[in-house]
């Protein structure tokens, strides 16, 4: 957001921000929902129950982390919380659970790179002189592109809570040595990918492969 108050003012700084606001709502919630949705299917009723099995905004989004999303790029959603021993299959339900949102949140940049291969199919990328309409559309699809795959790589991490240590763990055993040396030094592996450039760097190598081809495809379809 720091970005967008260094570069904008008065109106124009209100829509880029309603944008990037809609945008952090949308991808969060299809996020968590994603999971509620995936725990029923294999057979866990405890997201539907708490009403999570919702896209109401309301249901998912966490105050704190939602600011912190918005002012710092770092934050989160209400985690939704999943009866394991409720699972039809116990392995495969964890597994499934744990990459839907990774899964949701990729297929949205990609859809959103189809937007975006419209919009500059149509008219001009140049937003200096873009029209309140036109600023807002460029950049809800330029932070839904950008936040889905943030999300996506970040929860990918195998480090605990995140969903790719869930998923890891699905296939593992319980005592397995590198699981409980990462399940032991958790706190300590999150706090150096906050700290320290890992995930920037992570985040630029997988967007120069990703959302190129993906505007490439979109590109060659339309």
């Amino acid at each position: 957001m720091l970005d967008f108050i260094g570069t904008f003012s008065g109106t124009a700084l209100f829509v880029v921000l309603c944008a990037y606001i809609i945008a952090i709502v949308v991808s969060l919630t299809c996020h968590e929902f994603s999971h509620a949705l995936v725990a029923y299917t294999q057979g866990d009723l405890t997201g539907k129950s708490q009403g999570r099995l919702s896209l109401n905004p309301l249901n998912h989004i966490d105050p704190i982390g939602f600011i912190c999303l918005i002012l710092f790029g770092f934050g989160w959603a209400k985690p939704v919380q999943v009866n394991d021993l409720k699972f039809k299959n116990y392995r495969r339900g964890i597994f499934l659970t744990s990459i839907s949102g990774i899964v949701t949140n990729f297929l949205l940049c990609f859809f959103a790179c189809g937007v975006y291969a419209i919009l500059t199919k149509f008219s001009s990328p140049d937003l200096v002189n873009a029209s309140n309409l036109k600023l807002f559309a460029y950049y809800l699809v330029i932070s839904s592109i950008n936040i889905n795959l943030g999300l996506a790589i970040f929860n990918a991490l195998p480090v605990p809570p995140l969903d790719g240590f869930n998923a890891i763990t699905a296939f593992t055993k319980y005592n397995n040595k590198v699981v409980n040396f990462i399940r032991r030094y958790a706190f300590i592996l999150f706090l150096l990918i906050i700290i320290l450039p890992v995930f920037d760097i992570l985040f630029s190598f997988i967007y120069s492969l990703t959302v190129p081809a993906f505007i490439n495809f979109w590109s060659f379809i339309f």
